[in-house]
Protein backbone atom coordinates (compact mmCIF):
# COMPACT_ATOMS: atom_id res chain seq x y z
CA UNK A 1 0.00 0.00 0.00
CA UNK A 2 1.32 3.45 -0.85
CA UNK A 3 0.74 6.86 0.72
CA UNK A 4 1.91 9.82 -1.38
CA UNK A 5 1.89 13.27 0.25
CA UNK A 6 2.58 16.66 -1.28
CA UNK A 7 4.58 17.78 1.76
CA UNK A 8 5.43 15.13 4.30
CA UNK A 9 6.73 17.76 6.76
CA UNK A 10 3.39 19.57 6.92
CA UNK A 11 2.00 19.80 10.48
CA UNK A 12 -1.35 18.65 9.12
CA UNK A 13 -0.08 15.14 8.59
CA UNK A 14 0.98 14.71 12.21
CA UNK A 15 -2.64 13.94 13.05
CA UNK A 16 -3.71 12.38 9.75
CA UNK A 17 -0.95 9.81 9.25
CA UNK A 18 -1.00 7.70 12.44
CA UNK A 19 -4.63 6.51 12.17
CA UNK A 20 -4.28 6.09 8.40
CA UNK A 21 -1.14 3.95 8.69
CA UNK A 22 -2.58 2.00 11.63
CA UNK A 23 -5.75 1.11 9.71
CA UNK A 24 -3.79 -0.07 6.66
CA UNK A 25 -1.19 -1.94 8.73
CA UNK A 26 -3.95 -3.95 10.42
CA UNK A 27 -4.66 -5.60 7.07
CA UNK A 28 -1.17 -7.13 7.16
CA UNK A 29 0.08 -5.07 4.23
CA UNK A 30 3.22 -2.94 4.48
CA UNK A 31 2.72 0.80 3.99
CA UNK A 32 5.19 2.90 1.98
CA UNK A 33 5.19 6.65 2.63
CA UNK A 34 6.43 8.96 -0.15
CA UNK A 35 6.89 12.72 -0.48
CA UNK A 36 6.45 14.61 -3.76
CA UNK A 37 7.64 17.98 -2.41
CA UNK A 38 4.59 19.33 -4.26
CA UNK A 39 6.01 18.26 -7.64
CA UNK A 40 3.69 16.81 -10.28
CA UNK A 41 6.69 15.21 -12.00
CA UNK A 42 7.85 13.44 -8.86
CA UNK A 43 4.27 12.44 -8.14
CA UNK A 44 3.97 10.78 -11.55
CA UNK A 45 7.28 9.00 -11.04
CA UNK A 46 6.21 7.64 -7.65
CA UNK A 47 2.88 6.39 -8.99
CA UNK A 48 4.66 4.70 -11.88
CA UNK A 49 7.09 3.00 -9.48
CA UNK A 50 4.26 1.83 -7.23
CA UNK A 51 2.47 0.36 -10.21
CA UNK A 52 5.67 -1.40 -11.30
CA UNK A 53 5.97 -3.00 -7.86
CA UNK A 54 2.31 -4.10 -7.89
CA UNK A 55 1.02 -1.82 -5.14
CA UNK A 56 -2.51 -2.88 -4.20
CA UNK A 57 -3.68 0.69 -3.74
CA UNK A 58 -2.53 4.22 -2.99
CA UNK A 59 -3.72 7.25 -1.03
CA UNK A 60 -2.62 10.56 -2.53
CA UNK A 61 -2.58 14.13 -1.32
CA UNK A 62 -1.97 15.55 -4.81
CA UNK A 63 0.64 18.10 -5.77
CA UNK A 64 -0.41 21.62 -6.69
CA UNK A 65 -1.21 21.79 -10.38
CA UNK A 66 -2.39 18.19 -10.65
CA UNK A 67 -5.26 17.62 -13.06
CA UNK A 68 -7.57 14.62 -13.51
CA UNK A 69 -5.47 13.66 -16.53
CA UNK A 70 -2.50 12.99 -14.24
CA UNK A 71 -4.55 10.20 -12.67
CA UNK A 72 -6.40 8.88 -15.70
CA UNK A 73 -7.26 5.21 -16.00
CA UNK A 74 -4.44 4.82 -18.50
CA UNK A 75 -1.92 6.07 -15.92
CA UNK A 76 -3.37 4.57 -12.74
CA UNK A 77 -4.44 0.94 -12.79
CA UNK A 78 -4.79 0.44 -9.05
CA UNK A 79 -7.34 1.66 -6.48
CA UNK A 80 -6.65 5.30 -5.59
CA UNK A 81 -8.10 7.65 -2.98
CA UNK A 82 -7.44 11.38 -2.74
CA UNK A 83 -7.08 12.79 0.76
CA UNK A 84 -7.20 16.41 2.02
CA UNK A 85 -7.80 17.84 -1.47
CA UNK A 86 -8.38 16.61 -4.99
CA UNK A 87 -8.69 17.70 -8.62
CA UNK A 88 -12.33 18.47 -9.43
CA UNK A 89 -14.28 15.76 -11.24
CA UNK A 90 -11.37 13.32 -11.03
CA UNK A 91 -13.56 10.22 -11.02
CA UNK A 92 -11.72 8.80 -7.99
CA UNK A 93 -12.72 8.46 -4.34
CA UNK A 94 -11.99 11.54 -2.23
CA UNK A 95 -11.87 12.28 1.50
CA UNK A 96 -11.49 15.96 2.31
CA UNK A 97 -12.58 18.76 4.60
CA UNK A 98 -15.20 21.34 3.72
CA UNK A 99 -12.87 24.20 2.75
CA UNK A 100 -15.66 26.38 1.43
CA UNK A 101 -17.62 26.15 4.68
CA UNK A 102 -14.48 26.74 6.75
CA UNK A 103 -13.92 30.05 4.97
CA UNK A 104 -17.57 31.01 5.40
CA UNK A 105 -17.37 30.35 9.14
CA UNK A 106 -14.24 32.49 9.49
CA UNK A 107 -15.63 35.35 7.41
CA UNK A 108 -19.02 35.26 9.13
CA UNK A 109 -17.29 35.57 12.50
CA UNK A 110 -15.37 38.65 11.42
CA UNK A 111 -18.39 40.24 9.76
CA UNK A 112 -20.40 39.74 12.94
CA UNK A 113 -17.73 41.71 14.80
CA UNK A 114 -18.13 44.58 12.35
CA UNK A 115 -15.10 44.03 10.14
CA UNK A 116 -15.59 44.97 6.50
CA UNK A 117 -12.02 45.00 5.17
CA UNK A 118 -10.75 41.47 5.65
CA UNK A 119 -7.46 40.38 4.06
CA UNK A 120 -7.05 36.84 2.73
CA UNK A 121 -3.41 35.85 3.14
CA UNK A 122 -1.48 32.90 1.71
CA UNK A 123 -1.89 29.94 -0.59
CA UNK A 124 -1.28 29.12 -4.23
CA UNK A 125 -4.17 29.89 -6.62
CA UNK A 126 -3.32 26.59 -8.31
CA UNK A 127 -4.08 24.67 -5.11
CA UNK A 128 -7.48 22.99 -5.04
CA UNK A 129 -8.50 24.25 -1.60
CA UNK A 130 -7.45 27.85 -2.37
CA UNK A 131 -10.35 28.30 -4.78
CA UNK A 132 -12.81 26.64 -2.41
CA UNK A 133 -11.84 28.88 0.48
CA UNK A 134 -11.98 32.00 -1.64
CA UNK A 135 -15.41 30.93 -2.85
CA UNK A 136 -16.65 30.51 0.73
CA UNK A 137 -15.16 33.85 1.77
CA UNK A 138 -16.80 35.71 -1.09
CA UNK A 139 -20.13 33.97 -0.53
CA UNK A 140 -20.15 35.21 3.07
CA UNK A 141 -19.32 38.75 1.91
CA UNK A 142 -22.10 38.63 -0.67
CA UNK A 143 -24.65 37.50 1.93
CA UNK A 144 -23.66 40.45 4.11
CA UNK A 145 -23.81 42.85 1.12
CA UNK A 146 -20.10 43.60 1.47
CA UNK A 147 -18.21 44.15 -1.77
CA UNK A 148 -15.36 41.73 -2.36
CA UNK A 149 -12.07 43.58 -2.93
CA UNK A 150 -9.49 41.61 -4.99
CA UNK A 151 -6.70 43.86 -3.67
CA UNK A 152 -7.18 42.28 -0.24
CA UNK A 153 -6.25 38.78 -1.50
CA UNK A 154 -2.54 38.00 -1.18
CA UNK A 155 -1.43 34.60 -2.56
CA UNK A 156 1.92 33.43 -1.23
CA UNK A 157 3.74 30.27 -0.19
CA UNK A 158 2.08 28.82 2.93
CA UNK A 159 5.04 29.24 5.29
CA UNK A 160 5.78 31.08 8.53
CA UNK A 161 8.32 33.35 6.82
CA UNK A 162 5.90 34.39 4.09
CA UNK A 163 3.21 35.12 6.68
CA UNK A 164 5.65 37.26 8.63
CA UNK A 165 6.53 39.31 5.54
CA UNK A 166 2.84 39.74 4.61
CA UNK A 167 2.35 41.90 7.70
CA UNK A 168 4.17 44.78 6.04
CA UNK A 169 1.85 44.48 3.03
CA UNK A 170 -1.19 44.70 5.32
CA UNK A 171 0.21 47.70 7.19
CA UNK A 172 0.84 49.50 3.89
CA UNK A 173 -2.67 49.15 2.51
CA UNK A 174 -4.95 52.17 2.50
CA UNK A 175 -7.50 51.91 3.91
CA UNK A 176 -5.87 49.25 6.03
CA UNK A 177 -7.64 45.93 6.70
CA UNK A 178 -8.87 45.41 10.23
CA UNK A 179 -8.73 41.61 10.06
CA UNK A 180 -7.13 38.74 8.15
CA UNK A 181 -7.88 35.12 7.34
CA UNK A 182 -4.79 33.01 6.69
CA UNK A 183 -4.39 30.00 4.39
CA UNK A 184 -3.01 27.78 7.12
CA UNK A 185 -1.65 27.76 10.64
CA UNK A 186 1.92 28.44 9.53
CA UNK A 187 0.95 31.62 7.67
CA UNK A 188 -1.19 32.71 10.62
CA UNK A 189 1.68 32.17 13.04
CA UNK A 190 4.08 34.20 10.89
CA UNK A 191 1.56 36.97 10.34
CA UNK A 192 0.82 37.08 14.06
CA UNK A 193 4.45 37.93 14.82
CA UNK A 194 4.88 40.20 11.80
CA UNK A 195 1.86 42.30 12.73
CA UNK A 196 3.30 43.13 16.14
CA UNK A 197 6.35 44.61 14.39
CA UNK A 198 3.94 46.89 12.51
CA UNK A 199 2.11 48.00 15.64
CA UNK A 200 -0.87 45.74 14.99
CA UNK A 201 -1.67 43.35 17.82
CA UNK A 202 -3.99 40.39 17.14
CA UNK A 203 -6.67 40.32 19.79
CA UNK A 204 -6.26 44.03 20.59
CA UNK A 205 -6.39 46.19 17.46
CA UNK A 206 -6.50 43.54 14.73
CA UNK A 207 -8.45 40.30 14.24
CA UNK A 208 -6.83 37.13 12.93
CA UNK A 209 -8.09 33.67 11.97
CA UNK A 210 -6.08 30.82 10.46
CA UNK A 211 -7.18 27.71 8.61
CA UNK A 212 -5.88 24.23 9.47
CA UNK A 213 -5.05 24.18 13.17
CA UNK A 214 -1.47 23.52 14.27
CA UNK A 215 -0.24 23.09 17.83
CA UNK A 216 1.81 26.28 17.79
CA UNK A 217 -1.28 28.38 17.07
CA UNK A 218 -2.63 27.68 20.55
CA UNK A 219 0.68 28.39 22.31
CA UNK A 220 1.10 32.10 21.49
CA UNK A 221 -0.57 34.81 23.55
CA UNK A 222 -3.31 35.44 22.70
CA UNK A 223 -3.94 32.04 21.06
CA UNK A 224 -4.81 32.17 17.35
CA UNK A 225 -8.39 31.44 16.29
CA UNK A 226 -8.61 28.76 13.58
CA UNK A 227 -10.91 26.68 11.47
CA UNK A 228 -10.25 22.95 11.44
CA UNK A 229 -11.53 19.58 10.33
CA UNK A 230 -11.02 16.28 12.22
CA UNK A 231 -7.68 15.17 10.74
CA UNK A 232 -7.60 11.88 12.64
CA UNK A 233 -11.00 11.02 11.21
CA UNK A 234 -9.79 12.04 7.76
CA UNK A 235 -6.96 9.53 8.03
CA UNK A 236 -9.26 6.74 9.18
CA UNK A 237 -11.82 7.47 6.48
CA UNK A 238 -9.17 7.59 3.75
CA UNK A 239 -7.89 4.15 4.75
CA UNK A 240 -11.40 2.73 5.01
CA UNK A 241 -12.35 4.18 1.62
CA UNK A 242 -9.30 2.62 -0.04
CA UNK A 243 -10.05 -0.79 1.47
CA UNK A 244 -13.68 -0.51 0.34
CA UNK A 245 -12.53 0.36 -3.19
CA UNK A 246 -10.29 -2.71 -3.25
CA UNK A 247 -13.24 -4.89 -2.26
CA UNK A 248 -15.65 -3.19 -4.69
CA UNK A 249 -13.63 -1.91 -7.66
CA UNK A 250 -16.70 -1.20 -9.81
CA UNK A 251 -18.63 0.85 -7.24
CA UNK A 252 -19.36 4.53 -8.06
CA UNK A 253 -16.79 7.07 -6.79
CA UNK A 254 -17.19 7.88 -3.12
CA UNK A 255 -16.92 11.50 -1.91
CA UNK A 256 -16.49 12.06 1.84
CA UNK A 257 -16.58 15.68 3.01
CA UNK A 258 -15.82 16.23 6.71
CA UNK A 259 -17.47 19.10 8.54
CA UNK A 260 -15.38 22.15 9.41
CA UNK A 261 -15.56 24.03 12.70
CA UNK A 262 -14.43 27.42 13.92
CA UNK A 263 -12.35 27.43 17.09
CA UNK A 264 -12.68 30.90 18.63
CA UNK A 265 -9.63 31.93 20.62
CA UNK A 266 -8.14 35.25 21.58
CA UNK A 267 -7.30 36.74 18.18
CA UNK A 268 -10.80 37.17 16.72
CA UNK A 269 -12.70 38.78 19.55
CA UNK A 270 -11.85 42.26 18.29
CA UNK A 271 -14.78 44.38 17.27
CA UNK A 272 -13.96 46.76 14.43
CA UNK A 273 -14.46 49.87 16.55
CA UNK A 274 -11.59 48.66 18.75
CA UNK A 275 -9.19 48.95 15.81
CA UNK A 276 -9.49 52.71 15.46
Amino acid sequence: MGVILDNVSSPLFRALLPPLEDALAKTGRPVFLCNTDDSCERQADLIEKMAAFDAEGIIVCPATGSTPEHFSVQNVRMPLVFVSHAPPDSGFDVVLGDDCEAARLATDRLLALGHRRVAVVGGDPGAFCFGERLRGHRAALDEASVTSDPSLVRPLRPTVDEGFRAARWIAGLSPRPTAAICYNGSVALGLFHGLTREGLFPGRNFALIGHEDIEEASLVEPPISVTRVPREEMGRRAAATLLERMDNPDAPPNRVVLEAELVVRGTCGVEVRATH
